[in-house]
């Protein structure tokens, strides 16, 4: 997660400094080219789903001693656990750190935030929402405070949603019986449309949603139609919600989806992956929703949620549908990302993605500059492709 304020969640505020602009947003020129990303070829010679074949840094321009000075670079950070680079379709780099490992699930966070707007895709793609612009209330007749609130809105943190993703007030809204009801009451300090605003509340209406309108749980739909085809292990979480403090949130568990008291999965955090099934996810979209020959999610979906819907977030952002867009070595890149660092970056001019996990029982903030950056490291790997 990113977002101005983070005790909980998100990834640091970077350069806020570089928001004290005269320019307005309309401005702020776009990360993204009006030709769009230069997308790599989904014309593939293997696909990883049995699991990834390796090679060789310098046979897929990856400048071996560039890669190892983003080796040290997470090595220093003793919050690091793993980096894998995929380069041409090829894990070309994969290393693990204090503890990390191949096998090791953890928490993604808020990268699970974009795994919901992908499953928002498939339910679109089923020809069960007609558009982003329809009404949330079209979607969820029984929650009326939707009535202003479109998709669009949702997944763009664009509903004017009074929120605090900090303190009592979130935690409140974790232990209440209705996240969904629960983050409505808070009422709204703006007008659907008007300016972004981060907020877990927004992601958890996504998932809600799916199972509302379609009758499926969103962990079901995800194991049917995106981890199983990808060769993703994955087990449905099956215990109630029963949490009495926060601390149980921070249980590891492995290959599952936390659930939420009524039983629908967590749309904000709480997706437990490795490393390696990040980079699928990642590899996923960078081949525009095709996985070998199968469209899992359609072109057209991917390329609205990696669109810049919203600008100029945290001097260094653009926003799509729960994904944030960034240059990084000068190319245009999307990323989902999580609180501590957890980050699946696509660069789809360089065929590239990258995926970085840190500690995720007990995280800490990314802070730029530190040996604890996240960006940091996502940049030097960038820089090392030639």
């Amino acid at each position: 997660m990113r977002k101005t304020n983070y005790l909980l969640f998100g990834l640091p505020m970077l350069l806020m400094l570089l928001l004290s602009t005269q320019c307005s947003k309309e401005d702020v020129p776009p990360i993204v080219p009006d030709t769009g990303y230069n997308w790599p070829s989904t014309d593939r010679s293997y696909w990883p789903t049995d699991g990834w074949r390796t090679a060789p840094m310098d046979e897929h321009q990856i400048d071996p001693a560039k890669m190892d000075v983003a080796d040290q670079f997470a090595k220093n950070d003793k919050l690091a656990k793993a980096l894998l680079v995929v380069k041409d379709g090829y894990l070309v780099f994969e290393n693990y750190y204090h503890g990390g490992n191949e096998e090791k699930s953890s928490n993604l966070w808020s990268v699970t935030k974009s795994v919901s707007s992908a499953l928002v895709g498939i339910v679109k793609d089923d020809s069960d929402i007609a558009s982003t612009h329809q009404f949330m209330t079209e979607f969820m007749p029984q929650y009326s405070d939707f009535e202003t609130i479109t998709l669009h809105h949702t997944l763009t943190h664009t509903t004017g949603l009074d929120w605090d993703e900090e303190g009592p007030r979130w935690v409140e809204w974790i232990f209440s019986d209705d996240w969904v009801q629960s983050a409505l009451d808070r009422g709204f300090n703006s007008r659907p449309g008007k300016r972004w605003k981060y907020s877990s509340g927004n992601t958890h209406f996504l998932n809600s949603l799916i199972y509302y309108h379609t009758g499926e749980f969103p962990g079901v739909i995800a194991k049917e139609r995106l981890f199983e085809p990808m060769g993703i292990e994955f087990n449905l979480y099956t215990r109630p919600f029963d949490y009495i403090d926060w601390n149980q949130f921070r249980e590891p568990l492995h290959q599952t989806w936390r659930r939420d008291p009524k039983d629908v999965e967590c749309a904000s955090f709480g997706l437990y992956l490795t490393a390696r099934d990040m980079a699928k996810f990642g590899y996923l979209y960078l081949n525009r929703g095709r996985w070998e020959n199968k469209q899992l999610i359609s072109e057209s979906w991917v390329l609205d949620s990696t669109a810049e819907h919203e600008t100029d977030i945290y001097g260094r952002y653009s926003y799509g549908y729960q994904w944030y867009i960034s240059l990084v070595d000068g190319h245009p890149a999307f990323l989902a990302s999580g609180w501590g660092g957890q980050i699946i970056g696509v660069v789809p001019s360089l065929d590239l993605v990258v995926v970085l996990k840190y500690e995720a029982v007990y995280p800490q903030h990314p802070v730029p500059g530190t040996n604890h950056d996240d960006m940091g490291l996502f940049d030097l790997v960038v820089q090392a492709v030639n």
